[in-house]
């Protein structure tokens, strides 16, 4: 749920400023009342994909897809304390529930309930190898713990301890543990944010450990460069094996991974952004050859509040088994408050 500060900038501060003057809403607000205010996302994907197999014929496909359909509720308790409600009408199981307490040292918090953990960026394109090889693709990995979190001056450090893949409830005494650093650093006209985070869940028979950096760089307030690289290993069914983010390591495999992503953003215009990303992935570096790469070209249209349009072309070589190439031509609606 976007922030009082996250909702001004998404509606007035990137938006195409003509559009943006002829169909702003007065007077709008995500407030209800004094103590209960909501949010939304919502994210539909058209797309056609071609798929080149080795010794096999050409197979295209086409759907719609719901994305996400989230609808935010942030109650007051008291003072510094909130109930948030995300029933998360979409697929895959994604509901959150947790109170929240702004009562700790340095802006810091405590957070129980069921949530998605603090690991690495949250990074809206599910597709990426770096949130498709992990718990988080579909936007999910939602788990039931405990987290904290502080924020002294320029740097944030948050963790969690949580029930992990075991589910909601969890009679073994392991746990999955989770941790993350940041830090922002402004050089005008650079702007910089460096992290790293980790997990490592041994709450079930499935084990998995993940290790990554993360970080952004932002020149003259134009060119944004985002960059996400993981390290990946274990024998979780949550694991990919390729390319396709539906085939997972089902068989219980004790697997090593690496993934990376690179994006970069450019503003042509307020309102309308460049975008190009590269990813990586080796679903098992203890193996020599056998790796996926992507390259997406595409645009972001913003024209007014609470409207966004990314159509993207991605090229995928996937040299693991089976051998492909796939070809993506996809558009993304994404409605927001």
């Amino acid at each position: 749920m976007r922030t009082a500060f996250g909702l001004s900038y998404g509606r007035d501060d990137i938006t195409d400023k003509a559009l943006q003057d002829q169909f702003r809403l007065s007077d709008f607000s995500t407030q209800i009342t004094d103590y209960l205010s909501y949010g939304v996302d919502f994210r539909f994907l058209a797309f056609y994909q071609k798929y080149k197999k080795q010794n096999a014929p050409d197979i295209s496909q086409s759907s719609f897809l719901p994305m996400q359909a989230d609808v935010y509720f942030n109650l007051a308790i008291a003072k510094k304390i909130s109930l948030f409600v995300n029933p998360a009408f979409g697929p895959f199981n994604r509901y959150e529930v947790f109170g929240i307490a702004k009562v700790l040292p340095w802006n810091g918090y405590a957070k129980v309930g069921r949530f998605t953990p603090p690991y690495g960026l949250r990074f809206d394109d599910h597709t990426s190898f770096v949130r498709q090889a992990t718990p988080f693709r579909f936007n999910s990995g939602q788990q039931t713990g405990v987290e904290l979190g502080v924020n002294p001056g320029p740097f944030t450090f948050s963790g969690a301890v949580t029930n992990g893949i075991a589910g909601d409830i969890d009679s073994k005494l392991a746990k999955a543990v989770f941790g993350t650093a940041e830090a922002r650093f402004k050089f005008d006209p650079v702007h910089v944010m460096v992290g790293v985070t980790s997990y490592n869940d041994v709450s079930a028979t499935q084990k998995l450990n993940m290790v990554g950096a993360f970080g952004t760089l932002s020149l003259f307030q134009q060119l944004t460069v985002l960059g996400d690289a993981e390290w990946i290993k274990g024998n979780s069914s949550s694991m990919s094996i390729n390319a396709d983010m539906f085939e997972r390591n089902t068989a219980g495999i004790d697997l090593k991974q690496f993934a990376l992503m690179i994006e970069a953003d450019y503003p042509l215009m307020q309102g309308f952004d460049l975008k190009f990303m590269y990813d990586f992935f080796d679903p098992n570096t203890d193996v020599k050859g056998g790796a996926a790469t992507r390259y997406s070209f595409g645009f972001e249209f913003m024209p007014f509040a609470g409207v966004e349009v990314r159509p993207l072309l991605r090229f995928t070589k996937d040299t693991t088994s089976p051998n492909r190439d796939i070809t993506d031509l996809q558009a993304m609606f994404h409605l927001y408050l």
